[in-house]
């Protein structure tokens, strides 16, 4: 039989499959995963239906005919659950399921009452019996006849599918979705149009097979176009997302190293920091046993750099580091070790020598080249060094322990004043001993609770009341005994341990102070001393904070006191810290005013509420006319600001008299009591309010 509409079905059959094919692709890349896998079964599924009309068309007899036309049948009623599917996934609520699997149980009773029934599901009885002509004059099995109820039950389901569809392609052009495609529209017209004309087919009225596989072919085309749009789209966004992942990525690592640089380097000269420095002394090290030759540290110490601060200003002195740093670069090569490891310290390594005089030599050249007078601002500056030196294999084991080493050295040399040079020896070998033992002692002194606070009040120079109590740490060392604070808090300061011990400190003066407030001391404060290092520490302000929270104190119930020279060392950052502190309600005071060379455009700044005038000064007040007057300028100066000042070191009734003449505020000092253990401390509060009210009660009587 010569029909070429069925060779236009079997070619449709080809293109189905491999628009099966892409959908399935697909699924793997696009966000439509589910619906892309559905899309790829109704494919198939049409591309059997287009296969099962060619072969009834192409059937010899009505028995074929009928055979052929059951399984166009199947595959049609599969279709109907299978787009419902389809659209209920890309409408992704819940409610279309639920209709999905209702129409797919009835759709699946209409397949048994097809292949049960004599003609299948469509027809009741057939009105031809041979193939028919078509309009263009070709001849092919086209059946029709009377249908059947099941028939109309798909007719009613499918066009539900058609409703549904419409429905959604008109929800996603009002919000402007990714399938709202013209040629979408355009496919689900045409799938409209050739179902449509189905019946007439059936009636006979129209001698036209079914053409609805045509219509779903476009369908089938731009969705696989907008769905590899889409893909395309992703894979293009994808590709953006990722070269920008690989540009942050590289950006992370650029920070990463500019904050490791940032570690292990000074930021002034641009010389390695104590960390640096002990990397480089390690490779230095290892270099000199290897090699067996001998190296030497030598540490620098730049004499009266906070007076150059003080008196010249912070620019200055930093300056005067850049040029030392200069000197010592030039002088050390590039291969030598240079490094910052402080304020006014630096360390200069020395390798690669055979002898004693060798290393001399080197060291001499150092020192003969920071010897020259420095020029600062227009300024000529002659500075002086305080010098240590350690020397690898006599001194030391290790990189650490000889850097150890020349800070003893140099101690010893600062000791004997400006300008020194020392060489370890070993009779400092004891005290580095010493020192170890003391640091390993210390890291486990918080835990077992060796950490004790002794209290000394500070009294009103009006009524020498006790107002506030000072708390001041002590170390019971189980075999050294009483350790006191200048011994060991550098010593936590340089191993990082005085942030857990401030933080204790902070904790338990708040607490002493709570109990005294349950037995009635209201008026009472306590106040307690910053280190350096705990002021710059971020979470300073949470320490103090929870501290007040767990004793149930206001801010205005504590007291810090910051040492002048510790805040010298940067006052903006100081000034930052202190206003988060004040923030706080937290009571602030400058310790030892009058010895760290303060600016004092910096001081009237400060945003504290007392300054503590240092005992050195106090002292000799009664004996010396300029101590008497340093005295009343410091008075003056805080009057002038609004600030409260305590004398502290008071150590007779002459000396209390005339700070209060001077109109000095608080006073502190043996005079009026020693530093006292708590329950001292508290004995100490009971008989002060019991003198209030005997006379409080000699007045009223």
């Amino acid at each position: 039989m010569d029909t070429p509409v069925a060779a236009l079905y079997l070619i449709s059959v080809g293109a189905l499959a491999m628009c099966a094919f892409q959908a399935a692709l697909l699924a793997r890349s696009s966000s439509y995963t589910r619906a892309c896998w559905t899309f790829a079964v109704i494919c198939m599924t049409f591309a059997l239906f287009q296969f099962a009309n060619a072969r009834q068309q192409l059937a010899p007899d009505l028995v074929a005919a009928i055979s052929a036309h059951k399984w166009v049948n199947f595959f049609s009623l599969m279709l109907v659950p299978q787009i419902w599917y389809l659209i209920a996934s890309l409408d992704g609520r819940a409610m279309p399921f639920r209709v999905t699997y209702g129409v797919a149980a009835v759709s699946a009773w209409l397949v048994a009452e097809n292949f049960g029934a004599p003609f299948g599901y469509r027809f009741a009885q057939l009105a031809v019996d041979a193939p028919s002509e078509l309009p263009w004059g070709e001849r092919a099995f086209v059946l029709a006849g009377e249908t059947t109820r099941a028939y109309t039950v798909n007719r009613l389901l499918s066009f539900g599918a058609v409703l549904y569809a419409a429905i959604f392609c008109v929800r996603a052009r009002r919000q402007r979705a990714r399938f709202s495609n013209g040629l979408v529209w355009l496919s689900v017209v045409l799938i409209v149009v050739t179902t449509s004309l189905a019946p007439y087919s059936d009636e006979g009225t129209l001698k036209l097979p079914y053409l609805s596989g045509f219509g779903f072919l476009f369908l089938a085309a731009s969705y696989l176009l907008l769905v590899r749009r889409e893909a395309t789209q992703r894979m293009t966004e994808k590709i953006r997302i990722s070269a920008a992942l690989e540009r942050e990525v590289a950006s992370h690592k650029l920070a990463s190293l500019r904050f490791e640089y940032a570690l292990s380097n000074d930021a002034l000269t641009g010389l390695p920091n104590r960390a640096g420095a002990l990397d480089k002394l390690r490779a230095m090290f290892l270099a000199s046993e290897s090699s067996l030759t001998r190296m030497a540290v030598l540490l620098l110490d730049l004499d009266r750099l906070a007076i150059i601060n003080g008196t010249r200003g912070y620019e200055a002195g930093n300056q005067l580091l850049v040029e030392v740093a200069h000197r010592l670069r030039s002088t050390s090569g590039v291969s030598g070790l240079v490094a910052r490891l402080g304020s006014a310290r630096f360390v200069v390594g020395i390798a690669g020598h055979k002898t004693w005089a060798a290393l001399e030599r080197e060291v001499e050249a150092v020192l003969a080249a920071v010897k020259p007078p420095f020029t600062v601002s227009g300024t000529v500056l002659n500075m002086t060094f305080s010098a240590g030196v350690a020397i690898y294999p006599d001194h030391a084991s290790s990189a650490e322990d000889l850097l150890a080493s020349a800070a003893l050295a140099l101690h010893q040399a600062r000791d004997a004043g400006p300008g020194n040079l020392r060489v370890f020896h070993p009779s400092l070998q004891q005290s580095l001993s010493e020192r170890i033992g003391l640091e390993n002692a210390l890291k486990e002194a918080l835990e077992q609770g060796q950490f004790y606070l002794h209290y000394q009040p500070q009294v009103r120079a009006s009524d020498e009341r006790v107002v506030c109590m000072e708390a001041l740490i002590r170390w019971q060392h189980p075999t050294l005994g009483l350790v006191m604070p200048d011994k060991f808090i550098p010593l936590a300061e340089a191993t990082g341990a005085i942030a857990a011990i401030g933080s204790w400190v902070i904790d338990a003066a708040c607490q002493q102070l709570a109990n005294w407030r349950e037995i009635g001391f209201t008026d009472v404060r306590v106040a307690v001393n910053l280190s350096a290092q705990q002021l710059l520490l971020s979470d300073l302000g949470d320490t103090v904070q929870l501290a007040l929270q767990r004793a149930g104190l206001s801010g205005e119930d504590l007291e810090l006191e910051i040492t002048e020279s510790v805040l010298m060392q940067d006052p903006q950052r100081s000034i930052e810290r202190l206003n988060a502190l004040r923030g706080l309600g937290v009571r602030l005071s400058i310790d030892d005013f009058g010895t760290g060379y303060s600016s004092l455009g910096y001081l009237k700044l400060l945003p504290v509420h007392a300054f503590k005038l240092d005992r050195s000064f106090v002292r000799d007040i009664g004996k010396s006319e300029k101590d008497l007057e340093i005295c009343a300028t410091a008075v003056g100066l805080a009057r002038t600001l609004g600030l409260e000042i305590v004398a502290e070191g008071v150590e007779d009734a002459v000396q209390a008299a005339q700070l209060r003449k001077l109109g000095c505020h608080l006073l502190q000092g043996y005079y009026f009591a020693r530093p006292l253990a708590a329950h001292a401390a508290t004995a100490l509060l009971m008989e002060d309010r019991e003198s209030l009210r005997y006379s409080s009660t000699r007045e009223s009587g």
